[in-house]
């Protein structure tokens, strides 16, 4: 009887793009270099036209490595892939090994006018995304002379893998834009440095985003949906049996008393506890061990005072003593700055006094328990 189990082994989250008044394209290529955290012999691509207006024609998709062949990715048989918006689809089974730690790449190529609405920014050190001036999709590599970085991967929100290993499973990291930026990459890193040979992880992470609310202004709707309306369909991939969850901080940080940021979106202590104590329901409904993370320190941040630090510090404490979730990753206690527990350790600041740096972002991952990451 067969083994094999198909398995999440990249992931971004849907959400609006940027607003920026020209986001439409044609005749370009998009090309993301990936890592392989498992190895199997086949693949399937999730694409989403989740928060698009207007029907997207992608006009061909390629999947390849560098000695391992391009193979073309097909819909339904068809190489050119209709995705309509406000849709979800996913591909073919494709004929296409992937190798544990080894980078393998997707590539669109784009020929007609299409409305980039669908993605979110992801940045770390294993988010390389490019685009190029017309049709390389078929290429190792895109023009030196006629490319350039984008943080955005458009359209791909999940990349699954057939895997002959029954004990393979997918780690989620859910939350907001710490998460869209450099930890998860590093917990991959260090999965693989520690020959984690079951474990994949995914990253599920929007800039901006909230627990409880969400914004529908052309300059925040990027910050995508509420937690609580993404939650389970993000953390609903193939293979996931456990999510750490960090989210919380934009709740408490973006009131301001403007008209777009009124004073009543502020929680209070319980409603973000009773917000984050829903994911904790939802994950288990699911199957999923979840693993609440405290919110790291903010002072310095533009909007810091002590009604808000009250509620970081409720929050923490909250989490710290529950016995509702499988477990605790103190992310606060491993990024914080000793001399002053109210600010990031300066090495572990990326500047904002919000975001970790690079560093910052190794440690938290370096940080996560080992039994949270066993068979």
């Amino acid at each position: 009887m067969s083994t094999s189990k198909w398995v999440a082994v990249w992931g971004s989250s849907p959400s609006f793009t940027a607003p920026h008044p020209t986001r439409y394209a044609k005749d370009v290529t998009l090309h993301y270099t990936l890592r392989a955290m498992l190895s199997g012999s086949r693949v399937r691509l999730h694409l989403n036209n989740l928060y698009g207006k207007e029907n997207a024609v992608i006009t061909k998709l390629f999947i390849g490595a560098d000695g391992r062949g391009i193979v073309p990715v097909t819909f339904g048989g068809q190489t050119e892939c209709h995705l309509d918006a406000g849709a979800r689809i996913i591909s073919d089974e494709i004929d296409f090994s992937l190798i544990r730690g080894e980078d393998y790449f997707v590539s669109f190529y784009i020929g007609e006018m299409t409305n980039l609405a669908c993605g979110t920014n992801d940045t770390g050190p294993l988010c390389r995304f490019e685009y190029a001036e017309g049709d390389h999709a078929e290429e190792y590599t895109l023009p030196e002379f006629h490319t350039a970085p984008t943080e955005t991967a458009f359209f791909l929100d999940t990349v699954d893998v057939l895997t002959e290993d029954e004990n393979a499973h997918t780690l989620v990291c859910f939350g907001d834009s710490i998460t869209a930026q450099a930890w998860p990459d590093y917990l991959m890193l260090r999965i693989l440095r520690e020959e984690r040979k079951h474990l994949s992880v995914i990253r599920r992470g929007i800039g901006g985003s909230r627990v409880l609310r969400q914004y529908e202004t052309l300059l925040n709707r990027h910050y995508g949906s509420r937690g609580h309306d993404r939650f389970e369909r993000e953390v609903s991939a193939a293979g996931a049996d456990r999510v750490v969850i960090l989210h919380g901080i934009n709740d408490i940080i973006h009131p301001n008393g403007s008209q777009y940021r009124p004073w009543s979106d502020l929680p209070t202590v319980d409603e973000l506890v009773e917000g984050l104590r829903v994911y904790v329901r939802k994950a288990h409904e699911l199957g999923l061990k979840v693993y609440l993370a405290t919110i790291m320190p903010i002072k310095g941040w533009t909007t810091f005072n002590d009604k808000r630090e009250a509620i970081r510090t409720g929050v923490n404490a909250w989490i710290r003593t529950q016995n509702e979730a499988d477990g605790v990753v103190d992310f606060d206690l491993a990024n914080r700055d000793p001399e002053d527990p109210l600010q990031l350790l300066p090495a572990f600041d990326k500047g904002d006094h919000l975001h970790p740096s690079w560093p910052g972002a190794e440690n938290m991952a370096e940080s996560v328990p080992a039994q949270y990451l066993n068979d």
